[in-house]
């Protein structure tokens, strides 16, 4: 099953659909997603029941975002984009 690429229905920016995410999707007998990532976490966070998220400022490189747990005092906490890069150098 191949990559595949669709396009948001909210933004019409396209995505890509991973063979991987198409195995687990299939396996919980869902249909493929109609939104791209950003749209989809944009439509959970408004929901009522969406995990309360605190604002940071990245260690790294200062940029400012949001994580969804409270950062303790001591600890670093980087942003998105530098904590994917994080993950990426540890592969």
């Amino acid at each position: 099953m191949p990559d595949l690429k669709i396009t948001c229905s909210q933004c019409k920016e396209e995505f890509v659909f991973a063979e991987r995410e198409q195995q687990k999707f299939y396996e919980r007998n869902m249909t493929a997603p109609q939104l791209c990532y950003g749209c989809r976490s944009k439509k959970m966070a408004k929901r009522e029941d969406a995990p309360k998220r605190y604002k940071i400022v990245c260690d790294h490189c200062g940029k400012q975002d949001s994580v969804p747990f409270q950062p303790k005092v001591g600890r670093s906490v980087l942003c998105k984009d530098c904590h994917q890069a994080s993950l990426a150098k540890h592969r």
